[in-house]
């Protein structure tokens, strides 16, 4: 195991402050995966409500990842990172100091849309640090320092759920906080980048429309990003709903506990499967997670009250999700240009979230129609219709990534 976690030495030491700062604010983590059973146990919301509630949240993202692409492309990423953070940490813990209402969560989740506008610097910055050879490795461990938070924030978030809720906002502005002092002093303002011998990220001129003129395919790979998240997204949003209809009071409990196995199967994976696939191409291992992440996620349709049955499909459903997010992120910054690589990721990330809010629209008006195993079916047929749009996207991006897939092939 140690020999595996060597494939993480030599990357630049802002590299690894990055990724402790992804460590910390995970830590935070407490609010998001319990956001389901917030509106619906709590405030009495029903499904359809809930799903409601998550898309005017995704339509709200929409003008702020837009903003933070751009901000990202023009001015200093690290700068743009702790003054999102600040702003951030200082809703989160009004929030705390409030009663738990609608409006409190509209606070909390303004607070949010600023941790969500600096994700293009994030994943800019990381880019830059890194050559297009060690990227997979520097993004893998992004992935795996920020789910060492995810192991025991949600487990923490479920027992304060019923009588602390309160403290679950006030531990996540802290923990943000942490990290913003972390890069306030070991993140430099002007940082060395690397230097990279693929053309396709060269810097250029124009706007972000006239870059994807040249490159199409690109947004396809954008509806794709949509598509596959109405199927993710229902980790967050059906199976709390299931949870707390098979399990009642102890929903909550368990469903953090599931959130913390899900944790748990990144960091002992991802180092694994960065290893085994890093000669794979990445629409290789998108393929493979999505295919598992499908099957993972939907054999829920079949489960009762057996809680090992829950946990099993919950590892499988990681391993899938653990291939395809290490997917990803190089797929896309190995085919964009430096120049404008924030306000691609901001645009594929909005089409992340309207996938996440039209999936649980869809789901939720299932759900209250008829059961939650029907919106388990529905997300399967996603998942298998998505499945045959990789194969054929696939053919076409070899045709117009043609140099890199030589480069691999060398």
């Amino acid at each position: 195991m140690s020999r595996i976690f060597q494939m993480y030495k030599g990357l630049k030491k802002e590299v690894y402050i990055l990724c402790f700062g992804r460590f910390v604010t995970a830590m935070g983590s407490l609010i998001w995966p319990m956001l389901t059973l917030i509106l619906k146990s709590k405030l009495n919301f029903n499904a359809e409500q809930v799903a409601l509630w998550f898309l005017v949240f995704g339509i709200l993202q929409l003008p702020f990842g837009l903003t933070g692409g751009k901000l990202t492309d023009k001015y200093n990423k690290r700068n743009l990172i702790l003054i999102f953070d600040l702003i951030s940490v200082s809703l989160y813990i009004l929030t705390a100091m409030l009663p738990l209402s609608t409006a409190s969560l509209c606070i909390y989740y303004i607070g949010s849309l600023f941790q969500h506008m600096e994700w293009p610097a994030y994943d800019s910055l990381i880019a830059e640090l890194t050559s297009d050879h060690d990227r997979e490795k520097a993004y893998s461990l992004q992935y795996l320092a920020s789910n060492l938070g995810v192991v025991f924030a949600p487990t923490l978030g479920g027992l304060l759920f019923n009588n602390y809720l309160w403290l679950s906002f006030l531990l996540c502005g802290l923990a943000v906080l942490s990290s913003t002092i972390l890069i306030f002093l070991f993140v430099p303002k002007t940082i060395e980048k690397a230097k990279n011998d693929n053309t396709y990220e060269e810097r250029e001129t124009g706007t972000l429309w006239d870059i994807l003129k040249a490159r199409k395919i690109l947004l396809i790979f954008a509806v794709i990003s949509c598509v596959s998240h109405m199927v993710y997204t229902q980790f967050n949003y059906l199976l709390p709903i299931q949870m707390d209809e098979m399990f009642l009071d102890q929903g909550a409990v368990f469903f953090g506990m599931l959130t913390s196995i899900n944790g748990a199967v990144v960091i002992c994976f991802t180092p694994l499967l960065t290893q085994l696939t890093l000669k794979w191409n990445d629409l290789k291992r998108i393929k493979l997670g999505m295919l598992i992440q499908t099957i993972g996620i939907c054999s829920y349709f079949f489960y009762q009250k057996d809680l090992i049955f829950y946990m099993i499909s919950m590892v499988f459903f990681t391993l899938g999700e653990v291939l395809h997010t290490l997917g990803v992120s190089p797929y896309i910054s190995k085919r964009i240009p430096m120049s404008h690589r924030g306000r691609f990721t901001s645009i594929n990330n909005i089409f992340m979230t309207m996938g996440s809010s039209l999936g649980n629209t869809i789901v939720g008006k299932l759900v209250v129609l008829y059961t939650f195993r029907e919106g388990w079916i529905l997300v399967f047929c996603i998942g298998m219709a998505l499945l045959l749009l990789l194969v054929v996207y696939s053919g076409m991006d070899k045709k117009r990534f043609e140099l890199l897939y030589k480069r691999e092939n060398k």
